[in-house]
């Protein structure tokens, strides 16, 4: 087996100036330079200015002056940069730090856009495409300032327009509203992929005679594929008549009643403040509080104490679920460990009275959180579902619910396994503009949908501190850039400039802008007033999913 040590990185200098990206064992670098961890157990980056020899190491001529050298910033291994590089650090201090990156990518060639979903109670004429069809040419459309207006000339063959977007039609209860005025009754159909394939489409109703404005809502037909949505169809009568469409809308049913939650996770607010927790709770409207428990392996250690303050808070008409939330809990070597955590719940569960049980156990497990040298990325899937399948062996039949970031809704493998194990989701939806917390949450509803799941919304009231964002662009031929991006064996590492350079022996990128992010658009963190009245209106919509769980708060009290 090799020694245990992995490469540090060294920038160095042959002459007064010369900068050099060195890579040696851990215990060749020199004491008191400065540096920075590469991944990897044992690895660093430091730098220095010492000669380009140094005994068990590999230097890498940087072609800059050692003068120039900022700061080193190693990226993942598997990370690869393109275009743009988004560098993120604190606010303080004059020197910047980046503390995280991004690495936009590309779509690839071919790609197919991701389509958003349909928005609810909104007019999507603006936006839609709309063409005309028919072998005898009878139709006329102006199709502007988000209206439409259809005139059919009289015939005997089927006539009308097709109405498409880049949405998809996602699995709320909902039916197609219109406002419009005609002079005939035009038909109207909507087509799925099967359908559309067939070169036919599904009935949905009528819009009749109107010389007046009118407003109508047409049931969506029960056998249409709502995520394999393609177009609505307006088809003209025979005879001649003209439909100005003011709005055509995706209207949500009801909503139902749905608590909402938030997380407490000072243990002490419900052990030692149990009454005064849930009086504000009331105030606040809360119906699920999901509480810290502590635990002696597999069991509770103070069960008549939560036995005590669940059954106050069933009487108060509030649920109770038990949260745990640590990253590490995704490895094999905690797996144990995690499953007694599930084993003690359950165990609570069974030996309590039905008023002084706990709804559901929640673990709020965040894989990516751990370096990728304790979890390499594309093991983390893996992993997980390795420990949600031990946590539902453990857990027998209660409940089990997971805290997931919205950024997972493309994660279609892991999603449809976490349907096998577990009993609802709580998803980390932390934006504050009601477009995006709606688009963020529908592929989850729609996930609520398909397999028979709840699912909280969750949305963060807690503070988030303010950071500077760096953008760099990569610089084009004879353009001077402030930003190397080198590599030290199959390390990325970023070495950032003190001033610009326009010629180095790595791709260069130049710093293109600067913004402060101050947090406001994750979080309603000094705006919760704002937050009390958008409650109600995605409590509307979002309640049109029969798998909504409701809203959870983070850092609302």
């Amino acid at each position: 087996m090799k020694p245990a040590f992995a490469a540090a990185l060294l920038l160095m200098t042959s002459s007064a100036q010369a900068a050099w990206l060195q890579v040696c064992p851990a215990s060749s670098a020199p004491a008191g330079a400065p540096r920075a961890a590469l991944p990897g157990p044992g690895e660093m980056v430091v730098v220095a200015s010492a000669s380009a020899a140094l005994p068990g190491c590999r230097a890498l001529p940087l072609g800059v002056d050692m003068s120039q050298v900022e700061a080193l910033y190693p990226l993942a291994p598997q990370d690869k940069p393109a275009r743009t590089i988004l560098l993120y650090g604190p606010l303080d201090g004059k020197r910047f730090a980046p503390g995280s990156h991004d690495l936009p990518q590309p779509d690839p060639a071919g790609a197919t856009p991701r389509r958003e979903p349909m928005p609810l109670r909104t007019n999507l004429l603006p936006d839609a495409r709309v063409r005309t069809f028919g072998v005898e040419e009878r139709v006329a459309i102006a199709h502007a300032n988000g209206k439409l207006r259809i005139v059919c000339r009289a015939g005997s063959r089927a006539a009308g327009v097709l109405l498409d977007g880049a949405w998809y039609m996602p699995l709320a209860s909902s039916s197609l509203g219109a406002d419009y005025a005609a002079s005939g009754a035009f038909s109207v159909q909507v087509a799925d992929a099967a359908s559309a394939a067939r070169e036919s489409s599904h009935a949905v109703g009528e819009l009749g005679v109107s010389s007046s404005r009118r407003s109508t809502a047409l049931p969506l037909p029960a056998q249409l594929d709502r995520h394999g949505w393609r177009q609505f169809v307006i088809l003209c009568p025979q005879e001649a008549a003209t439909l100005e469409l003011d709005s055509l809308r995706l209207e949500p049913a009801a909503a139902k009643a749905a608590p909402r939650s938030t997380w407490i996770w000072d243990r002490s607010e419900w052990m030692e403040r149990g009454d005064a927790l849930l009086a504000w709770a009331r105030r606040e409207a809360i119906g699920e509080l999901f509480i810290v428990v502590t635990l002696d392996g597999p069991k509770v250690r103070n069960p008549a104490q939560l036995r005590a303050f669940v059954r106050k808070a069933h009487a108060a008409g509030i649920a109770v679920t038990s949260v745990e939330g640590d990253p590490h809990m995704v490895l094999a070597n905690h797996r144990a460990a995690t499953a007694d955590r599930a084993r003690a719940f359950a165990a609570y569960n069974r030996a309590a009275a039905p008023e002084e049980r706990l709804r559901a156990m929640q673990f709020d497990v965040e894989p990516y959180l751990l370096p990728d040298a304790v979890l390499a990325p594309a093991d983390r899937d893996r992993a997980y579902m390795a420990m949600a399948r031990a946590l539902r062996e453990a857990a027998g039949d209660m409940a089990i619910d997971y805290v997931v970031p919205f950024w997972w809704w493309d994660k279609t493998e892991l999603l449809d396994g976490l349907a096998k194990v577990a009993d609802g989701l709580a998803v980390m939806d932390y934006r504050t503009a009601p477009d995006q917390i709606y688009g963020f949450a529908a592929p989850f509803l729609d996930w609520s949908a398909q397999h028979g799941k709840r699912v909280h919304i969750a949305l963060e009231a807690g503070r988030v501190a303010p950071e500077r964002q760096r953008r760099y662009v990569r610089a084009d031929a004879n353009e001077a850039g402030d930003l190397l991006l080198a590599q030290a064996g199959e390390v990325p590492v970023l070495v950032l400039l003190r001033q610009p350079v326009t010629r180095a022996n790595a791709p260069l990128y130049r710093f293109s802008s600067e913004r402060t992010l101050d947090g406001s658009a994750t979080s309603f963190h000094g705006n919760k007033t704002a937050l009390r009245r958008l409650l109600p209106e995605l409590e509307r919509d979002l309640g049109a999913w029969p798998g909504f769980a409701g809203i959870a708060l983070h850092g609302w009290r």
